[in-house]
C-alpha cells in the first residue's frame, strides 16, 4: 500500500515539476535560514548561563554621556562593600578588572583577555586553581610578578600544561611574569573572556577610581526592581561627584543580569560585535516569511491537485476505499515533500555551517542546530496531517455523485487561489521595498551629508616606545602613498576622542544645567582638518597659534547651547570644575560623521595639539593612499611591521574600513533581504503561473465561446491582466504601507536620514507589473491560440 501511495506522490510531483521543485527548494531555504538564525539566537541569548546561580548574577552599570555614550559598564571599588553593606537583598558581590595582555608567541606579539580579580571573584564564579597557588591574585602591588594562565593558553604557547615556574614576557617593556598557577577556563562563551589573570592594576579602593566591573549576586526571592528604585532612591553622594570634579554626570544604576549582557546595549565592543542580536532576530523573521511564500505556494498546488482528485477520491470510495486510508494517501503527498524540502533543507546547513560559524564565531556550545531542524519538521509534520484532515472533511461535505458529475471548481477555490497569490506578492513587495529602502539609507549614510571626506585615508601606530616620525617616512615612501601627515593626531574613525569631559554652564544660559554635558575632546589643526576635508561655518580653524582653551566645536554642540554658528563665536563654556579656566569657541565645525551613525552624533570640541604635546608619544600617522591599493599598502606595511617590530602591538586601520564596520549589521541584513528578494519573486512568479495554467485550463472552453462571439487574443489577454493587475494592486495596497511604516521606524534609528519619497513605490510596482505580465503573457498567447472548434469538441 506504501508503495502504490509512493508510486501516486511521484505522478503528482511529476505533473506539476516546475511549482513543485520551487516550492520544495523555497521551503529547504526557508527551514536553512530559520535552523541558522534560531541556532545563532540561542547562542546569543545563553552566553555566561554556565555559571552558578547565573540567575541571580547582575553587572551594576552607570549612566554616562562621555564619548557619546549613555551607560558606563565601570564603577568604583568602594561600591561593592557599600551595596553589600546597605542592601539586605545583595548575598555576595566580587570586583575585577578586564584588560588585554601582550606576550611573545613565536616572536611575535598577541593580544589575550587578562582578568585581574578579587579573591571573592574567584569564589564566585568557581575559579579552579588545576596547579599552583593562589599568590597570583592575592596582591594588588604587582609586586609578586606572578600570573596564572589557563589551560588552552598554556598549550598554545608552550605545548603543554605542566607550565608552573615557566615565565612569559611583555614586549612593551620586556619584563618577564612568573607562571604561579594553572587555571580553570570557560571558553569563548562568555562576556567575561580570560587566557591569564593576575593582579589588580591599581591599589585604590577609593570612590575616585571608576575602573573595576562589578558583579552582585542576590538573593533567592529577590525583587530586583523593586532593589534597583531603592538603589536609585538612594543614590550614594560619592559617586555624584569626587575629588576631580563636582559634578560627575553620574545619577543612576542599571542591574543587567550576565546571561543578558551580550545584547545590551554598548557593553559588547564593537569590534568584537559581528551583527547586532536585533538582526539576527530580522534574519529568524526572514526565515519565517520565506517559508510562509514557499507553504502557501505548495498549499495552493496541494488544494489544486485535491480539487482535480475529487473525482478520483469518490470512486476509490466507491471501490470500498475507508477514510483513513484517504487520509493515509493525502498525508503521505504533504509529508513527502516536507521530507524532500527538509533532508535538501538539511544539505544547505551542512553546506554553510563551516562558514556561519566562522563568520557568527560561535564556539564553545553544546546547542545543536538540528534540534531546530526538528521542532520546524515536526511543525510541518502535524500541519501536514491537519491539512489532510481537512481534506477528507471538505470531500465529505459532497455527495459521491455531485463530486463524480461536477467537474467545476467552486467560488471558495477561486478565492482560495487568488488569496494565495496575494499572500505571496505581499510577501515578494515587501522583501523588495525594505531592500531598497535600506539601500537608500546606507548609501545616504556613506555618502550624503557626512562633513568629512574619509575614503582612501589611513592610519598607522605602533606601540610602544617607537619613534612615529621614522615610520612616517617609511609610509610616505610607499608608491601608493599620496600624502602623510605629521603623528601629533588621532585618527578620527579608528580612535575618535582621546579625552572627554564635564560642562554645566556656558554663556546665555541661567545658572547650571542639573545633568552635566559630555563632550568629546579631539586633538586638532590645521593640517588634520584640511586631511579630513572638513567644513568650517563661523570664525577660524583651531591653528598653532591657538590657546589650549580656545576651540572649534560641531554645529549640534552650538545649537544644543543655543548659539548659531555666527553667534557661538567668541562664548564660552565652563568646566563642571570652576577652577579650570573656560573654553573660548573660535569657530564652528558642520557635523562630522565620525561615530556610528546608530547613535547620536557626540557634543565634540577640537583642541589645538600644539598644546598637548603629553599625548604625541600615542599619537598616529595619518596618510592618504590612491583609490584601489589599501589592501597593497596594508601588506607592505604589515611586512615592514613583522621585519623589524615584530613584538610591537601594530595599529593600522582604513578610515572606510573602519566606518563600514559601523554598518556591518545592516550590510550583512541587507543581503539576505535581497536574496530572500529573488528567492520570493521566484516562488511568487511560479505560483502566478501555476494558477495561470490551472485557470486556462479550467476557461479553455469559456475562451473558445468568446473567439467564436469575436474576440481578440487581445481581448482575452486583457481579461486576464486585468484580473492580475487587481491581485497585484490589492498586494501593493498591504504590503507598501506595511512596509513603510517598519522602514520608517528603522530608518528614525539613525543620526542622518533619507527621505523615501514615492519612486520606490513606483519603480517597484512597475517592476513587479512587467514581471508578472511577462510571466503569464505567453501562457495565456498560448491557450488564446487554440482552435475554439477543437477546445469545444474536446469538452
Amino acid at each position: 500500500m506504501i508503495q502504490h501511495y509512493l508510486k501516486i506522490v511521484f505522478r503528482n510531483i511529476l505533473k506539476h515539476k516546475t511549482q513543485s521543485i520551487i516550492s520544495i527548494v523555497g521551503l529547504a531555504i526557508g527551514l536553512a535560514c530559520f535552523a541558522l538564525s534560531t541556532f545563532w539566537i540561542q547562542y546569543e541569548m545563553t552566553y555566561d548561563s554556565f555559571h552558578r546561580d547565573a540567575d541571580r548574577i547582575y553587572l551594576v552599570r552607570t549612566d554616562d554621556n562621555q564619548f557619546g555614550a549613555h551607560y558606563s559598564n565601570f564603577v568604583p571599588y568602594a561600591l561593592g562593600g557599600y551595596l553589600r553593606n546597605t542592601y539586605s537583598e545583595i548575598e555576595d558581590f566580587c570586583i575585577f578588572e578586564q584588560q588585554s595582555f601582550f606576550t611573545l608567541k613565536n616572536k611575535q606579539q598577541i593580544e589575550c583577555p587578562y582578568i585581574a580579580p578579587d579573591s571573592a571573584f574567584i569564589r564566585m564564579m568557581d575559579i579552579k586553581i588545576l596547579e599552583g597557588s593562589q599568590d597570583f591574585y592575592l596582591s594588588n602591588s604587582g609586586k609578586t610578578e606572578e600570573v596564572a594562565i589557563t589551560e588552552a593558553m598554556a598549550h598554545e604557547l608552550f605545548g603543554t600544561t605542566k607550565v608552573v615556574g615557566k615565565n612569559v614576557i611583555t614586549p612593551n617593556n620586556m619584563k618577564e611574569y612568573r607562571i604561579g598557577a594553572v587555571i580553570s577556563d570557560w571558553g569563548k562563551h562568555s562576556n567575561f573572556k580570560y587566557s591569564f589573570m593576575g593582579w589588580m592594576g591599581s591599589d585604590d579602593t577609593s570612590w575616585d577610581n571608576s575602573h573595576y566591573r562589578l558583579l552582585i549576586k542576590v538573593k533567592n526571592g529577590t525583587d530586583t526592581h523593586a532593589l534597583l528604585e531603592k538603589m536609585n532612591r538612594n543614590f550614594p553622594e560619592e559617586l555624584k561627584r569626587n575629588r576631580y570634579t563636582n559634578a560627575t554626570g553620574i545619577t543612576r544604576f542599571y542591574l543587567e543580569p550576565i546571561t543578558k549582557l551580550r545584547y545590551a546595549d554598548e557593553f559588547v565592543r564593537g569590534d568584537e560585535l559581528i551583527v547586532q542580536f536585533r538582526y539576527i532576530v530580522y534574519f529568524s523573521v526572514t526565515g519565517i516569511l520565506i517559508i510562509l511564500c514557499a507553504l502557501v505556494n505548495y498549499l495552493t498546488i496541494y488544494m489544486d491537485c485535491f480539487r482535480s482528485r475529487k473525482r478520483e477520491m469518490a470512486l476509490r470510495k466507491v471501490n470500498g476505499a475507508s477514510e483513513a486510508s484517504l487520509l493515509a494517501l493525502l498525508s503521505t503527498d504533504f509529508l513527502f515533500t516536507i521530507l524532500l524540502a527538509s533532508i535538501l533543507g538539511m544539505f544547505f546547513i551542512e553546506l554553510l555551517k563551516p562558514w556561519f560559524l566562522r563568520y557568527s564565531m560561535i564556539a564553545d556550545t553544546d546547542i545543536s542546530v538540528y534540534n531546530n531542524c526538528m521542532i520546524y519538521i515536526a511543525g510541518m509534520a502535524i500541519l501536514a496531517f491537519i491539512v489532510a484532515i481537512l481534506s477528507v472533511f471538505i470531500f465529505r461535505r459532497h455527495s459521491l455523485q455531485n463530486t463524480i458529475h461536477s467537474p467545476h471548481t467552486s467560488t471558495i477555490g477561486h478565492i482560495c487561489r487568488k488569496g494565495s497569490i496575494v499572500v505571496q506578492l505581499v510577501v515578494c513587495i515587501a522583501f523588495i521595498f525594505c531592500t531598497t529602502i535600506m539601500q537608500m539609507q546606507l548609501y545616504h549614510l556613506r555618502n550624503v551629508d557626512t562633513g568629512m571626506d574619509y575614503q582612501n585615508r589611513a592610519s598607522l601606530a605602533i606601540w610602544m616606545n617607537v619613534d612615529m616620525n621614522v615610520w612616517a617616512e617609511k609610509v610616505k615612501a610607499l608608491p601608493m602613498v599620496t600624502e602623510v601627515v605629521r603623528p601629533v593626531y588621532w585618527p578620527l574613525i579608528s580612535m575618535g576622542a582621546y579625552s572627554a569631559f564635564n560642562v554645566d554652564s556656558w554663556d546665555g544660559l541661567d545658572g547650571t544645567i542639573e545633568k552635566p554635558l559630555g563632550i568629546d575632546e579631539i586633538l586638532a589643526g590645521e593640517e588634520f582638518f584640511k586631511f579630513y576635508n572638513m567644513q568650517l561655518l563661523a570664525g577660524e580653524w583651531v591653528s598653532d597659534k591657538s590657546d589650549i582653551r580656545e576651540v572649534n566645536i560641531i554645529e549640534t554642540t552650538a545649537r544644543t547651547m543655543g548659539w548659531t554658528p555666527e553667534e557661538a563665536i567668541g562664548k564660552h563654556i565652563f568646566y563642571c570644575n570652576k577652577e579650570v579656566t573656560p573654553m573660548t569657541v573660535i569657530g564652528v565645525i558642520k557635523d562630522c560623521a565620525y561615530k556610528s551613525p546608530a547613535k547620536d552624533l557626540p557634543h565634540t570640541v577640537f583642541v589645538n595639539t600644539n598644546k598637548s604635546e603629553y599625548m604625541w608619544p600615542r599619537c598616529f600617522v595619518l596618510f592618504k593612499y590612491k583609490p584601489g591599493n589599501w589592501e597593497e599598502c596594508r601588506r607592505r606595511i604589515e611586512e615592514m611591521q613583522q621585519s623589524e617590530l615584530p613584538d610591537r602591538k601594530l595599529f593600522l586601520d582604513s578610515e572606510e574600513e573602519r566606518y563600514n564596520k559601523y554598518l556591518k549589521s545592516e550590510d550583512a541584513l541587507s543581503g539576505l533581504l535581497s536574496f530572500s528578494s529573488l528567492v520570493c519573486i521566484l516562488i511568487s512568479v511560479f505560483g502566478i503561473y501555476s494558477l495561470v495554467t490551472l485557470t486556462c485550463e479550467l476557461r479553455r472552453k469559456e475562451i473558445a465561446v468568446r473567439k467564436v462571439n469575436g474576440a481578440t487574443i487581445g481581448n482575452i489577454l486583457k481579461i486576464f491582466f486585468k484580473e492580475y493587475t487587481l491581485l497585484l494592486i490589492i498586494s501593493s495596497l498591504i504590503a507598501f504601507p506595511a512596509g513603510y511604516i517598519i522602514m520608517k521606524q528603522w530608518i528614525e534609528t539613525y543620526n542622518r536620514q533619507v527621505n523615501i519619497g514615492v519612486w520606490p513605490f513606483i519603480l517597484i510596482f512597475m517592476g513587479i507589473m512587467i514581471v508578472i505580465t511577462l510571466s503569464i503573457g505567453w501562457r495565456v498567447w498560448e491557450a488564446a491560440r487554440q482552435n475554439p472548434a477543437e477546445v469545444i469538441k474536446s469538452e
